[in-house]
């Protein structure tokens, strides 16, 4: 049998992660060349949260608030592969994998990030495990 959590508790499980992205200051989403959440790796674009990130879960799941683009992405010759969501200074809150299509973050229109690009986030969400 796996672990599973009750929605109610799914709910503050993920309001916790997502609260802790507003503490001194708006967080930050950075999409990174490669990495893990304890080397997250080079970041190539860097997307500032609204200074409340999330609003509250529902289902387990609790869904960004306004994003910030990054008009001038620092960018790089190779494809990203990772993101993470970071409190303002630099703590990472959570590491996932970014990929064109079925992963955990989907990028339209490429993997590579040129410098001078604008990268954008039109949609995000957080979901606690089951």
């Amino acid at each position: 049998m796996s672990v599973t959590h009750p929605t109610p508790m799914r709910n503050t499980i993920a309001d916790t992660v997502v609260d802790a992205l507003d503490v001194g200051g708006p967080g930050k989403l950075k999409f990174r060349l490669a990495g893990t959440a304890g080397s997250p790796g080079t970041a190539v674009a860097t997307l500032t949260l609204s200074a409340t990130a999330f609003g509250a879960a529902s289902g387990g799941t609790a869904t960004a608030n306004a994003i910030t683009s990054d008009t001038s992405a620092a960018g790089n010759a190779s494809p990203v592969a990772t993101a993470t969501l970071e409190t303002a200074g630099g703590t990472v809150c959570v590491h996932c994998a970014v990929a064109a299509s079925g992963s955990d973050i989907n990028m339209s229109g490429g993997l590579v990030v040129g410098a001078g690009d604008t990268v954008s986030c039109s949609s995000l969400t957080y979901s606690a495990p089951a």
